[in-house]
């Protein structure tokens, strides 16, 4: 399991177990708008508000914590 977080200066913190973290850390999400692809380092409010939906699948999941 692995927490991805929104800090106040913009940045996202990816904690947890070492696997899980690095899975996290480096997978993009696609902004239909603008037909691109996008990593937590490129667009991290973004990567937040897509990431839960394109990441679910049957063994994994996001789940939106505030």
């Amino acid at each position: 399991m692995a927490v991805a977080t929104l800090r106040e200066d913009g940045t996202i913190e990816v904690e947890g177990e070492p696997t899980s973290v690095d899975f996290l850390a480096s997978f993009r999400v696609h902004d239909a708008r603008s037909d691109t692809w996008v990593s937590k380092d490129e667009d991290p409010a973004l990567w937040v508000d897509l990431m839960p939906e394109q990441m679910r699948t049957p063994l994994r999941w996001a789940e939106r914590h505030e």
